[in-house]
C-alpha cells in the first residue's frame, strides 16, 4: 500500500525596511520560497537540521525514520528519545536498520504512536507518504474524526481503514489538500512540508516541545536601536535581546524588528543564552497550559509501559491506539473489587476515565466468552494480518472484513476470533503464550533462524535457559534440528526463544516464492513457470481469482504478467498461488572482480565491456549455485554472478552462474526504456517490476536506421534484439502515449524543449508540443499556466503524453 503540507502564516503589515544580507537565512536553498519561514523556525527550535553547510534540500523527501525522529523531537520527547533504554525489548529490528534511529524507533512503539510489530518491516530509508504522516501525527497526538469526513475527489485511493486517520489529521490542521480538490495520498513529505507541518502544530497549540525557548508571547514594547523586544509571557514581562544570527518574518518574507508593533502577538524561539533568534508575527493565542479535559474509552488494554509516571496502551473500540500516563491516585476496579497494576494485562478490556490526558479509572470488564476460535498472529501488514489456527491451517484477515476492526498486535499473539455466520466480528488478544511457527533455515550458538508461515525469514535469539523438543516431547539438541523441519517456537516478551518444538507435518501452509517468470498459461486453469531464487524452474497452478499487484501496488489481470517479470508468489496450504507481487527490482550481470566481506558486506563486479561497479550487500543476502546454498565467502573472484537489487540499490539475492546462465540471452525482449549510456554501450529495459542492464552492440540499428541513439526519449516503449549478448536492434513501438520525466530545458508558446541525460557529452533534447487542455501544476501541486513554466526553467518535470502531445505536466 502505498508510499505534503504548507503552512500558511498570518504576518502583521508594518514599517517595512529593506533587508541586508545581513539577515540572510542559514541555506541558501530555502531563501524567498513558500517553505523558507517554517525551516527557519524549525531549525532555530533545533527540531530540524540541515543536509550539508548551507544546504536544506527541501524538495527532498523525508523518509520513515526521520518522519519519526523529527516527530519524538515535535512532541518535546529528543532527550528521552535520544537515550532511550529499550529494556522492554521486542523490537525485531532487521540486520540493516540504521543503528542511529533505533532508540527513537523503540521509544515511539513503545509510546504507542507506532506499531512494534511492524518494525520488522518498516523500510526505514522508504520516503515516507502522505498517508503515513497523517496516520504518524493522529496515532500520537491521538486525534479523532470526530464524524469528520472526507471529500477528495481522490478518497478511493486511501486505504479505508486508514480514511478516519487522515479525516482526523485534516480536521485539525495538520494536513491539507492539494489542487484540484486532491489529498494525493501516495505522494512522498518533503523536508520543507514537513517543516511546516511542525510549525502549523505549533502555531495550532498542538504541541509545545521547548515552553522555556520557544512559545507565543504578545509583544509590549519595541526597542529597534537597542534590538530588544519585551513580551508578556506566563503573566510575566520580559525583554529579550536579538541574537547575532537573528531572523524575522512577515507575511512569509524575512522582515526586521521594526516591522513588529506592541498590542501584537509573535512566535519566538530563542537560543541558549535567550537570545531571540528566531521572531515571526503570528495571530495565534499566547501559549498556556493544557486544559483539563474528562473522556471515557471503552476497548482493550495492549500494555502497560514502566516509566515514571507508567502508562496504559490502550486501543479503544472506536478510535486510534493510544498510550496514556497513569495518575499516581489511579482507580482499579473489576466487578466492584479494588484490583493492582498486575491485574491490566495484554487483551484485558476495559472502560477507562482520561482525565486531562492521564488515565484517572480503569474498570476491567469480562474476558472472552469462550466460544471463539483461537488461533495466533503470524503476521501483520498495513491493511490485513495472517493468522495461524490450531488445526495448521492459516488465513489471510483483511481490517475491511472484520466488523470490529482490529489493531497491530504483535507477532505470535494468541487470539480469539469471534464469528457470526461466518463473519469475523472480533478479534480479542488473550493473555497466553506466544509462539511463531514455520521451518528452520539454520541454527547457531544463540539463535535460530526460520522462514515463517508468510515465507519471511525471522532470527530468533535464544532464551537463557531455552529448551528444544522433539515430535514427543523428548529433549533433544538444538544441533539436532535440520534445515526444512518445521517447528514452533514459544517466546517470551522480550521475543527470546524459550521453548523449540519439532511438529508433525509436511510443507508449510503458505509461503512465499521469489522469481523470474517463465511462462504464464491463461488457457484453461491458470498456472505459471517461475525461474526460482536458487535457480530451478517450477511450474504452479494458479488460482481463478488470484490477486495480482504491480510494483506500485496497482492491480493487475493474470494475463498482463510478462515473461521476464520479477514476482513473489504466495502459496495456499494446496501450493497454490492466491497472490502474485511483480517485485521492483533490478538484475545486473557480470564478473566478480573484488568481494568485501569485512564489516559491511561488498562486491564489485566486471561487466562486459570491462566497466567495473560497487555493490552494497545486505547481511542476509541469500546465495546459490546449482540449486544449492552458500555462503557469501564461498564466491571467488572470476565467477559470474548475477546480482538481485531491491529499490534502495542494495543486493539481496546472488545467482554463481554457469557459462551458459546469463540474462544476455539471445532473443527479442520487449519494454520501456529507462536508461541509456551512450558512451558506455549501454541500455536498461525495464519489464513491470524487473529492470535489465544490455550491452549495445557497436552497430546497434534504431527504428530500421530512422532514428540515432541520441534521438531515444526515455521512457519510450520499445522492442530489442539480442546476438551474441549485444543489442543489434532497437524498434520503438510507443513514443506517443507515454510518461517520461526530463528537465525543462526551454519554454515556448506552446511547446517546452525537455532535456534527458543520455550518457553522451550533450543530454539529448526534445521537443514536445501541449494539448489544449493541458493540466499544468508547479511543485506544491497548484495550477499553473504555459508563461509560468518560466519560473521552472532548469526544474525536473514529469510529462504525460497523448497522440504524442502533452496532456499533463508536473514540477518535481
Amino acid at each position: 500500500m502505498k508510499k505534503r503540507l504548507l503552512i500558511i502564516l498570518s504576518m502583521l503589515v508594518g514599517l517595512w525596511v529593506p533587508m541586508t544580507s545581513a539577515w540572510a537565512g542559514p541555506f541558501k536553498d530555502t531563501a524567498g520560497q513558500w517553505w523558507e519561514q517554517p525551516i527557519a523556525e524549525c531549525y532555530a527550535a533545533d527540531l530540524l537540521s540541515g543536509k550539508s553547510a548551507g544546504i536544506f534540500a527541501p524538495k527532498s523527501p523525508v523518509t520513515r525514520l526521520e518522519s519519526v525522529v523529527i516527530l519524538n523531537r515535535a512532541l518535546g520527547h529528543r532527550s528521552e528519545a535520544d537515550t532511550y533504554s529499550m529494556s522492554q525489548g521486542g523490537y525485531n529490528f532487521p540486520a540493516n536498520f540504521p543503528e542511529w534511529g533505533k532508540k527513537n524507533v523503540a521509544f515511539a512503539a513503545d509510546q504507542g504512536y507506532i506499531s512494534k510489530a511492524g518494525i520488522a518491516s518498516m523500510e526505514p530509508k522508504h520516503s515516507a507518504s502522505r498517508t503515513e504522516i497523517a496516520v504518524l501525527f493522529a496515532n500520537a497526538l491521538k486525534l479523532s474524526a470526530d464524524g469528520y469526513e472526507l471529500t477528495f475527489a481522490d478518497k478511493s485511493a486511501i486505504p479505508s481503514n486508514l480514511q478516519s486517520y487522515v479525516a482526523a489529521a485534516v480536521k485539525h490542521g495538520i494536513m491539507v489538500g492539494k489542487a484540484g480538490n486532491k489529498f494525493d495520498p501516495n505522494a512522498s513529505v518533503t523536508r520543507g512540508e514537513m517543516a511546516a507541518i511542525i510549525a502549523r502544530l505549533f502555531e495550532n497549540g498542538q504541541i509545545n516541545p521547548n515552553p522555556d525557548q520557544y512559545f507565543v508571547a504578545a509583544i509590549s514594547s519595541i526597542d529597534t536601536a537597542a534590538k530588544k523586544i519585551t513580551v508578556v509571557k506566563g503573566g510575566q514581562t520580559l525583554t529579550y535581546s536579538l541574537a547575532a544570527d537573528s531572523v524575522q518574518y512577515r507575511n512569509g518574507a524575512q522582515s526586521n524588528l521594526s516591522s513588529f508593533k506592541a498590542g501584537e502577538n509573535a512566535k519566538i524561539v530563542l537560543n541558549d543564552s535567550k537570545g531571540v533568534s528566531f521572531l515571526a508575527y503570528t495571530t495565534a493565542s499566547p501559549s498556556a497550559g493544557n486544559i483539563s479535559i474528562t473522556t471515557n474509552y471503552t476497548g482493550t488494554i495492549r500494555g502497560l509501559i514502566s516509566g515514571n509516571p507508567w502508562s496504559l496502551s490502550f486501543q479503544p473500540d472506536s478510535g486510534t491506539l493510544n498510550s496514556y500516563p497513569l495518575l499516581s491516585t489511579v482507580k482499579i476496579t473489576q466487578g466492584g473489587a479494588a484490583k493492582d497494576l498486575t491485574a491490566l494485562t495484554n487483551g484485558a478490556r476495559a472502560e477507562i476515565k482520561v482525565t486531562g490526558g492521564s488515565v484517572a479509572e480503569i474498570n476491567l470488564l469480562n474476558t472472552v466468552s469462550g466460544n471463539e476460535t483461537k488461533a495466533y498472529v503470524v503476521n501483520m501488514y498495513l491493511d490485513y494480518m495472517t493468522v495461524r489456527y490450531d488445526d495448521g491451517t492459516t488465513q489471510e484477515i483483511n481490517k475491511s472484513s472484520v466488523a470490529s476492526g482490529f489493531y497491530q498486535m504483535p507477532r505470535g499473539q494468541r487470539i480469539a476470533i469471534s464469528k457470526t455466520g461466518g463473519v469475523i466480528t472480533g478479534i480479542t488478544p488473550l493473555d497466553e503464550v506466544r509462539k511463531i511457527f514455520g521451518e528452520v533455515v539454520n541454527t547457531g550458538s544463540s539463535g535460530i533462524t526460520i522462514e515463517d508461515l508468510d515465507g519471511y525469514e525471522r532470527a530468533v535469539d535464544l532464551a537463557s535457559g531455552y529448551r528444544v523438543k522433539d515430535e514427543e516431547g523428548d529433549t533433544i539438541d538444538l544441533d539436532d534440528l535440520e534445515k526444512g523441519d518445521e517447528v514452533e517456537i514459544e517466546i517470551n516478551s522480550q521475543e527470546d526463544a524459550v521453548t523449540i518444538r519439532l511438529t508433525d507435518g509436511g510443507s508449510s501452509s503458505s509461503s512465499d516464492l521469489e522469481g523470474e517468470v517463465m511462462d504464464v498459461d491463461t488457457s484453461g486453469d491458470y498456472s505459471i513457470k517461475i525461474k526460482k531464487a536458487n535457480g530451478s524452474t517450477k511450474t504452479y497452478d494458479v488460482e481463478d481469482d488470484v490477486d495480482v499487484y504491480d510494483e506500485d501496488d496497482d492491480d493487475l489481470d493474470f494475463d498482463e504478467i510478462d515473461e521476464g517479470d520479477y514476482v513473489k508468489l504466495k502459496l495456499d496450504s494446496n501450493d497454490d498461488v492466491t497472490r502474485i507481487n511483480i517485485l521492483d527490482v533490478e538484475v545486473l550481470e557480470g564478473e566478480v572482480t573484488e568481494l568485501d566481506t569485512s564489516g559491511s558486506l561488498g562486491i564489485t563486479i566486471e561487466d562486459s565491456d570491462g566497466d567495473e561497479e560497487d555493490y552494497e550487500v545486505l547481511s542476509k543476502v541469500d546465495v546459490w549455485e546449482d540449486s544449492k546454498s552458500r555462503d557469501f565467502d564461498d564466491i571467488r573472484e572470476g565467477d559470474r554472478v548475477r546480482l538481485i537489487l531491491n529499490e534502495d540499490g542494495d543486493v539481496y539475492l546472488i545467482n554463481i552462474l554457469d557459462e551458459d546462465d546469463s540474462d544476455d540471452d539471445d532473443g527479442t525482449y520487449k519494454g520501456t526504456l529507462v536508461g541509456l549510456d551512450i558512451d558506455d554501450d549501454e541500455l536498461k529495459l525495464k519489464k513491470s517490476g524487473k529492470t535489465t542492464t544490455y550491452t549495445l552492440a557497436r552497430k546497434v540499428e534504431v527504428d530500421d536506421g530512422d532514428l540515432e541513439l541520441d534521438e531515444l526519449i526515455i521512457g519510450c516503449e520499445v522492442e530489442i534484439e539480442v546476438e551474441d549478448g549485444e543489442v543489434e536492434t532497437i524498434e520503438v513501438t510507443d513514443d506517443e502515449d507515454i510518461e517520461i520525466e526530463g528537465e525543462l530545458y526551454r519554454i515556448g508558446s506552446d511547446h517546452i524543449q525537455l532535456e534527458q541525460e543520455n550518457g553522451s557529452d550533450s543530454p539529448a533534447r526534445h521537443k514536445f508540443y501541449f494539448d489544449d487542455d493541458a493540466d499544468l501544476e508547479d511543485d506544491e501541486g497548484d495550477s499553473i499556466d504555459i508563461d509560468d513554466l518560466e519560473d521552472f526553467e532548469g526544474d525536473d518535470v514529469a510529462i504525460e503524453l497523448e497522440d504524442g502531445k502533452i496532456v499533463y505536466l508536473e514540477v518535481k
